[in-house]
């Protein structure tokens, strides 16, 4: 099979296209499958700058990729609910070898959930991972009410486009952060009420909004360095939640004010979507969701937000795009037979 891997961690050029890797064994619950697309997450691009939970080597190289669409070629012997040829799409493990670049790809099956109908490969690609994060952060960890209200940043990107998608579905006032023209149309038109401007103090524009003690819901989706305190303090408000979707930069927790924490009883979250698969906790769980996500898809209610697609063979170039943080939504790389 043909297959994007690295052998080492580093800039873009670490990625080589093989020609002729042996497709991976499988274990007894996984499901193999024929990907026809695949989606572009900045994990990509943060595994081959570092190697990631799996080091790469000549001898045991890494595929690179996550989210993908495809067909299910074989089963595993413990498999349930899937045959030879069912459509699907799944956003894997990243505690494994093989990933999602490449034309085949072994899945757990309780990672895998039955493809929306209504989408087209490229654009299903792009929905797992994305719907994973924002379903487990604001659905379960945020556990919010409806008729609050979330502030959701970088709401352009692939992560914060699905998040106010399902803030709105979930029945929240939604608040998203953008700086260009064009990315605040596009919030606006996923249905965010309030667009500010992320590259100018949040709390004045948030009080500006009739929020002056910040709001209760706050899911950063971007990288947070030392204005973490800054956030915990002034932005989420009382009996309030942050949740990051990566760990904060070196010093960053250092500067929140724990007493602030305990009396306004505010809550710091770390959402990975990743846990359940590298932990072995509650994994059928993500299946379940990309099921019911599935539906909302297919009934209407949430759509996806593919911006652009490329060739398998244009790999280097997705990446690089993906990388240069100037991309809107999703992006996704279509497999040819």
């Amino acid at each position: 099979m043909r297959a994007w891997k690295i052998t080492e961690a580093g800039s873009v050029d670490v990625l080589t296209l093989d020609e002729n890797m042996p497709k991976p064994p499988m274990k007894p619950t996984d499901i193999l499958v024929k990907n026809k697309a695949i989606g572009s997450n900045p994990v990509d691009y943060k595994v081959k700058s570092d190697g990631g939970f799996v080091q790469p080597s000549e001898e045991a190289p890494v595929v690179l990729g996550w989210d993908a669409a495809g067909v299910v070629e074989e089963v595993g012997s413990d498999v349930v609910g899937f045959s030879a040829g069912d459509e699907v799409f799944y956003a894997g493990d990243l505690g494994r070898q093989f990933g999602s670049y490449a034309e085949y790809t072994p899945v757990d099956y309780r990672l895998v959930g039955k493809k929306p109908k209504t989408l087209s490969w490229a654009e299903a690609a792009t929905i797992p991972l994305v719907a994973i994060t924002a379903w487990e952060t604001i659905k379960e960890d945020m556990n919010v009410e409806e008729g609050s209200s979330i502030l959701i940043v970088n709401g352009a990107g692939g992560l914060g486009s699905f998040a106010i998608q399902l803030a709105k579905q979930l029945g929240l006032t939604v608040i998203a952060t953008a700086s260009r023209p064009d990315t605040i149309d596009w919030c606006k038109n996923l249905g965010a009420d309030h667009v500010i401007n992320h590259r100018e103090s949040l709390a004045p524009q948030l009080e500006g909004l009739g929020y002056p003690k910040g709001v209760r819901y706050v899911f950063h989706c971007f990288e947070v360095g030392l204005e973490l305190g800054e956030f915990m303090k002034n932005v989420v408000g009382p009996c309030g939640k942050l949740a990051l979707i990566q760990y904060a930069k070196e010093g960053a927790y250092g500067t929140i004010d724990g007493t602030d924490c305990w009396s306004h009883r505010k809550t710091l979250i770390h959402s990975f979507m990743f846990a359940r698969s590298l932990h072995n906790v509650g994994v059928e769980k993500q299946g379940q969701l990309l099921n019911a996500v599935s539906e909302m898809i297919d009934a209407g209610k949430i759509k996806h937000t593919l911006s652009k697609t490329l060739r398998f063979e244009e790999a280097k170039e997705l990446m690089l795009l993906q990388e240069s943080g100037k991309s809107i939504g999703k992006l996704a790389m279509t497999v040819e037979e």
